[in-house]
């Protein structure tokens, strides 16, 4: 414990109602000395947790606002080793099937990895998650054994309410708040922090920790809840305990020689004069050439991947600004490089429900992980439509058309451009890589996708997807096993 001599005299004092204000702040402090001398005394290095429940997928929800979508998970294993700073979860989750909404089926295990500053995943080989680094962090500190050890270690203040909980706040790495309450009994049952979010900007997440019991002489809780942005992200049954069972991981040579991968990499594919397609990554790009200037259509992961889209634009266009950037729904992977755009004081194109939503998300602080738009101040231009717009041009029109009854998105849009017989679309069909085997059912959202080409009787020659390579129109009627 620290400063005894001291400890007994203000204890002394208190028990005398001579420094009743001092003596009041003292006591909250020695709450947080006494459940960390309890943390020392077990000599807790690590813990390791099974459990079983729901998670959520943060920033994929099926229309903008909605919940994120559910995931059923088995055979959860989360270890947190507090001497080391790291963290592997892993677990097996199964998608769950909304009624009225046509899925794909969807089952994956994820293998997460954080460790020194640096995190992946294993996809089955490594795989950098450099934005993921802050949430993880967020699991090993803000969980209750990991978040009395940070607030001791980081003198956290603390306050003592009439009920006798008492709650403590710290600041991590200079910029990370975490608050948290500890019970009258000194069992930590909340947890709150923030990570960024290049949609949401700061993006709070919460611990919710319940129903504690004894796992062989520790109190740990069997009930775990988190929370994003205020909407559930993982709700999970503890059923077992292990102390100090953890052991050390290295980070794998790719990821310590590549620990945090560009997204500026553009390769340029021309699928007419004036009409590119910018690859290179993860996500594309589609770049029209109008006569009244250069629409882009989608501006996904982020600030870094729009400002090197913009900048390639610049230098295969010099002189033509960027009349329009067109976003196809609002899954944070396909919406996270529209700041830059607005920054810029380029007009967002989109459906009506997603320009409200972003228009609400954007005026949330964005202060971790500050972006040109926060500094501009600069208010979103949108154009948006329900089922249509039309973009006149000579050379390349352009029609943004709502897809219908997808059970991918309720906010969806897809580009069509009449004179290129091209379609761009995004998630509605990622061509399957060259020799995949053919999935046993038809992907719904292929089905819905050709019938929403079929509705509207768009003459597709190709399909210009915003993953994958441009595909003849025919694959994706094979794939269907149509014509």
């Amino acid at each position: 414990m620290r400063s005894n001599p001291m400890k007994r005299a203000c204890l002394l004092l208190f028990a005398c109602g001579l420094v009743s204000g001092d003596a009041f702040a003292f006591k909250q402090l020695t709450r947080l000395d006494n459940a960390y001398d309890n943390f020392k005394q077990m000599k807790i290095q690590s813990l390791e947790y099974q459990a079983s429940g729901r998670y959520y997928q943060f920033g994929q929800a099926s229309a903008p606002g909605a919940p994120w979508p559910a995931f059923e998970v088995d055979r959860y294993v989360g270890t947190l080793d507090f001497a080391r700073g790291a963290v592997h979860a892993k677990y097996h989750r199964v998608q769950v099937q909304e009624p009225g909404r046509a899925r794909p089926h969807s089952e994956q295990t994820q293998d997460q990895y954080a460790v020194n500053g640096v995190t992946w995943n294993l996809a089955p080989g490594p795989v950098a998650m450099p934005a993921n680094l802050a949430e993880r962090n967020a699991e090993l500190w803000g969980s209750p054994l990991g978040f009395i050890k940070a607030a001791y270690e980081h003198k956290a203040r603390s306050e003592t309410h009439k009920d006798g909980s008492v709650t403590l706040r710290f600041v991590l790495d200079g910029k990370y708040r975490f608050e948290g309450e500890l019970s009258p009994n000194n069992e930590v049952v909340r947890v709150r922090t923030f990570i960024d979010s290049p949609v949401l900007g700061d993006t709070p997440i919460e611990f919710r920790y319940l129903e504690y019991r004894d796992f062989d002489g520790v109190r740990f809780p069997t009930r775990i809840e988190r929370y994003v942005a205020g909407l559930p992200w993982y709700e999970l049954t503890v059923s077992d305990l292990k102390l100090n069972v953890a052991t050390p991981f290295p980070v794998p040579p790719e990821i310590a020689a590549n620990p945090a991968p560009s997204v500026a990499n553009i390769e340029v594919t021309e699928l007419a004069p004036g009409l590119l397609v910018f690859g290179g990554g993860t996500h594309n790009s589609v770049i029209v050439a109008q006569r009244d200037g250069i629409v882009v259509i989608e501006a996904p992961l982020s600030e870094q991947r729009s400002d090197a889209v913009m900048a390639k634009v610049r230098e295969l266009y010099p002189g033509k600004r960027i009349s329009g950037v067109i976003n196809t729904h609002a899954h944070f992977d396909h919406a996270g490089g529209l700041r830059s755009y607005v920054a810029a004081g380029v007009p967002v194109i989109t459906l009506k429900r997603n320009a409200d939503y972003y228009a609400r998300a954007w005026a949330a602080p964005h202060t971790l992980n500050p972006d040109r738009l926060s500094t501009v101040k600069r208010k979103p231009v949108f154009r948006t439509f329900d089922t249509k717009l039309s973009i006149a041009d000579d050379t390349h029109p352009i029609e943004v058309l709502a897809i219908e009854g997808s059970g991918h998105n309720d906010a969806f849009a897809m580009v069509y451009l009449p004179k290129d017989r091209v379609l761009v679309e995004g998630d509605a069909w990622t061509p399957a890589p060259p020799g995949a085997q053919a999935p046993a059912v038809v992907n719904p959202l292929w089905v819905n996708l050709d019938e929403n080409i079929r509705r509207l009787n768009l003459d597709v020659a190709r399909v210009a997807p915003l993953h994958g390579a441009v595909q003849d129109i025919g694959v994706l009627r094979a794939a269907l096993g149509a014509n």
